[in-house]
């Protein structure tokens, strides 16, 4: 799969979590000076289309998620966007990266002395 098709089923997917119509998410896109018809946003989410970075970066906003959420292979492994998609508070968000970021270390550190170091 390209990562193009990536981009537009992620969109697609955050969308339809955050329970927001194709037509809802284009009108928010206007106040964020972007123009861009029901019928684009469909094209980009089924890959007929691709998308350029500031209409991505408004997305972004308008579906209140961190850019780079678009980009990461394995979402599921990540206990952040987990936590982003389900609306947390940006406090607790930075409290559940910390804690992910010691996990991430302590396994780390648990390969290193099971000899698993890559």
């Amino acid at each position: 799969m390209s990562e193009g098709y990536e981009i537009g089923k992620k969109i697609k997917a955050i969308r339809e979590e955050k329970r927001l119509s194709q037509s809802a998410v284009v009108e928010k896109l206007i106040e964020h000076d972007v123009n861009m018809s029901r019928e684009t946003l469909s094209k980009i989410e089924n890959n007929n289309r691709s998308i350029s970075a500031v209409e991505l970066k408004a997305i972004s906003d308008v579906l209140g998620v961190d850019i780079s959420d678009f980009f990461h292979e394995d979402e599921s492994e990540d206990i952040v966007t987990f936590f982003r998609k389900r609306n947390f508070s940006q406090n607790t968000l930075e409290e559940i990266s910390k804690l992910q970021d010691m996990v991430k270390v302590f396994l780390d550190h648990e390969k290193i002395y099971k000899g698993e170091q890559e």
